[in-house]
């Protein structure tokens, strides 16, 4: 077109920066779902215990939306330049040139389904912005928890020479945004909970909760995203990490306003909206 020839790009290893290729044993990963599984399923038993003090099956509903948000993680790899271990792997997701392995399906009903609904139930009882504030600094904390154990047995690598500051080889950013997009997702469930939609079609969580996820998390690490993807001035990229912190930040804390100004929020059940005793 216009006399040029286009190149499209068609694997992750022709983006910007190439990534490295890990290794690990399907012993390995096995051994990894089956932790993780155990803990999903402890989480599904948590979920059914407030259907069933609730009258509803929204807190499955949610559970399976973070299982089907994981397919956005191989986006979520490019965008943040991640990589799993890709030889040996048990796959069960490939696109944009990355490979997401198994474990990450139970990952995401961990990392994203189970903080939803301690918010959600915490939200309903009523919650000061300190302690909403609070809540994603922990959120925070647990992200740098989760994943730096992953990045040291190497499941999983966060690569490039432009690569942000780092702790223990998780970049700090990244802990931010996960938590903002708790925050975020987690504040949108609480609204949509008390809307006509999430009344009358309970079973719209499932479709919605991805694109909260996906949403949320682009839109936070936004800033980053173009930095690592478009530049190889690492100080460039650590501002607009730091960029992504504040963002994040900020959106969390917007959330804390939101939900304050409404208090403790009436939360309307399956069973004609009475709250049951």
């Amino acid at each position: 077109m216009f006399g040029k020839e286009v190149t499209p790009i068609t694997s992750g290893s022709e983006w910007f920066i190439d990534k490295p290729l890990l290794e690990k044993s399907v012993l390995d990963q096995n051994v990894l779902f089956t932790i993780l599984s155990v803990l999903a399923i402890a989480t599904v038993v948590y979920a059914v215990r407030m259907c069933r003090r609730e009258a509803t099956a929204i807190p499955l509903y949610i559970l399976v939306g973070a299982a089907l948000a994981c397919f956005y993680e191989p986006l979520g790899d490019l965008l943040a330049h991640v990589t799993y271990a890709e030889l040996n792997q048990v796959n069960y997701i490939e696109s944009f040139g990355f490979l997401v392995p198994l474990w990450v399906l139970p990952a995401y009903i961990l990392f994203f389904g189970l903080p939803t609904l301690y918010f959600l139930d915490k939200v309903r009882r009523g919650m000061s912005l300190s302690w909403w504030m609070s809540l994603f600094v922990l959120s925070v904390v647990g992200s740098w928890l989760f994943e730096i154990p992953l990045i040291m047995l190497e499941f999983q690598s966060y690569y490039g020479d432009n690569a942000p500051f780092k702790l223990l080889g998780y970049p700090v950013w990244m802990g931010f945004v996960n938590a903002a997009t708790m925050s975020i997702v987690a504040t949108c469930v609480v609204f949509l909970r008390n809307s006509w939609l999430g009344r009358e079609y309970p079973s719209a969580y499932v479709i919605l909760f991805p694109l909260l996820v996906s949403g949320a998390n682009t839109g936070s690490g936004l800033p980053l995203s173009y930095a690592i993807n478009s530049s190889d001035d690492v100080t460039i990229v650590n501002l607009m990490a730091c960029v992504a912190i504040i963002l994040s930040t900020a959106y969390a804390w917007i959330c804390g306003n939101l939900l304050r100004v409404h208090g403790p929020l009436p939360v309307h059940y399956d069973t004609g909206g009475v709250d049951p005793k």
